[in-house]
């Protein structure tokens, strides 16, 4: 800890933190840099998909699992991440979970082909479960009531911004160094913030939860997420009649049962289903579901669509996507004051709308105009992200913060590998998939752009019913007395 002895210590629900000599706002700084480091990463390699299947030599299906493979990884361990953040404190999971994150970025730096490429991308994602919802822990039990949605919006808008400034990130890297350098950056820049994070992270003097790990509701429910975005992803090559599509739906399906059954009768369950009693938990989780699933269309394939079809370079596609993130990163502390003040239901509802409007505003460009029509509809939408975002996480709050904000999170990561997957089935279906190849021609091209178009379609309909989804199940909250 910094010299000056302990600070007094907050007093959140009954439980103590000490502070140490570093203020709560050093604490919502390490926790916000470390969390943008990991999810720019992350959207970073959007970017570099068609060099690294260059270099590498790798097939349609082998690239695909390089992004995928991350964020199934986060969807499988985040509910065990929050378990543990509980019963052992959020911040040994923190750091724990930035270790093995450096660890997979050192490995994927130094693949040397797809397949560790692949494992170097699972070993990330795992460590990125173990750090989102223990950096939410932390700060959602580090500050009082009547700053906490100030510090989450903060929290929020540079996590949402991370995703959009990523292809930026990557985009520079792979035209100045190389691809491998965006995951070799992160080991020295990680390791400098788990040293930080070591003296500055505030430690747990009462753990609320003890007791061993639920580890068939581990396997149970990582079995249930991988099988139905395994099933996504084979629907894309057989459709309905596929018998591995078929086969792993029910997997997902029984495994998925099989867990609620597990859980209710646990000692100690991987998730407490009681606390999906409070409708707003679980309206601001299926939001998080929605809305996450939806930002893939952004983030991801646009960023494909202005390489491979625009004909951009990386830096350029990275660049026309700043208004998306530059309004995310206004909006979003913004909206963690209005959260405050006037509950979620609101926020959510007027950002999904916005969100809904952009896309459909986006699909009607046909995506053939740039400049000022791009820009303005893009940045519609990170104003969309930004408001919704912020009351959607704050959802998080609760009595045990490192399950509710385990659930948060694998909502989240859950959201983001359905959305590719399901964008991959309605590209696929209007033809050959250009997504990754800059060589194949432009009918092929054209049929990405239809399919995209269309997408982003289905993508506005989806954040609609996010929309209402949240004016039915989240209720109007009046402020708190200690806001006023």
């Amino acid at each position: 800890m910094a010299s000056g002895g302990k600070a007094s210590a907050l007093r959140i629900d009954g439980t103590r933190r000490e502070t140490g000599g570093a203020s709560r706002w050093s604490v919502l700084g390490g926790l916000t840099l470390v969390t943008f480091l990991l999810l720019a990463d992350d959207t970073a390699v959007s970017v570099a998909v068609p060099t690294i299947q260059t270099d590498l030599g790798a097939g349609f299906v082998s690239i695909s699992w390089v992004v995928k493979t991350y964020t199934l990884a986060v969807a499988a361990f985040t509910l065990l991440a929050g378990r543990l953040a509980d019963r052992n404190g959020a911040r040994p999971i923190f750091l724990l979970g930035l270790a093995v994150f450096v660890l997979g970025s050192l490995l994927g730096g130094l693949a040397p082909n797809a397949a560790v490429l692949i494992a170097a991308r699972g070993v990330q994602g795992l460590g990125a479960a173990l750090v989102a919802p223990a950096a939410l822990a932390l700060i959602a039990s580090t500050f009082p009531d009547r700053e906490r949605g100030v510090a989450i919006g903060i929290w929020s808008g540079v996590s949402a911004s991370a995703l959009g400034a990523g292809p930026l990130f990557g985009a520079i890297i792979t035209d100045w160094v190389g691809w491998p350098w965006i995951f070799l950056v992160n080991v020295p820049l990680g390791a400098g913030a788990w040293l930080l994070a070591r003296f500055l992270l505030p430690r747990s003097t009462h753990v609320r939860t003890g007791g061993g790990v639920d580890l068939p509701g581990v396997a149970l429910s990582a079995v249930a997420l991988v099988a139905l975005v395994m099933s996504l992803g084979l629907f894309e090559d057989g459709g309905w009649a596929s018998p591995g599509f078929l086969a792993l739906l029910l997997v997902s399906f029984a495994s998925a049962l099989l867990f609620i059954a597990r859980e209710r009768r646990a000692r100690l369950p991987l998730v407490d289903l009681r606390l999906f009693r409070s409708r707003s938990l679980t309206g601001a989780n299926l939001v998080t579901l929605l809305s996450t699933a939806v930002m893939c269309s952004l983030f991801f394939f646009l960023a494909l669509y202005l390489q491979t079809v625009a004909g951009l370079s990386a830096l350029a596609a990275g660049g026309a996507l700043l208004p998306l993130t530059l309004s995310i990163v206004v909006v979003a502390p913004i909206a963690g004051r209005l959260t405050d003040r006037f509950g979620n239901r609101l926020l959510i509802v007027v950002g999904m709308l916005a969100l809904a409007v952009a896309l459909l505003g986006l699909g009607t460009l046909g995506l053939r105009s740039g400049g000022i029509a791009l820009a303005a509809w893009l940045a519609l939408a990170g104003i969309g992200i930004g408001i919704a975002r912020t009351p959607t996480t704050s959802g998080a709050d609760g009595s045990a913060y490192g399950m509710a904000a385990g659930i948060l999170n694998t909502a989240q990561a859950t959201g983001l590998a359905l959305g590719i997957a399901v964008m991959s089935v309605i590209l696929t279906s209007f033809g050959p998939n250009a997504a990754f190849d800059r060589t194949l021609d432009a009918a092929h091209h054209e049929a990405f752009v239809d399919g995209l178009t269309a997408a982003l379609a289905v993508n506005a309909g989806i954040a609609a019913a996010a929309a209402l989804l949240a004016a039915v199940l989240l209720g109007p909250r009046a402020p708190r007395p200690a806001d006023r």
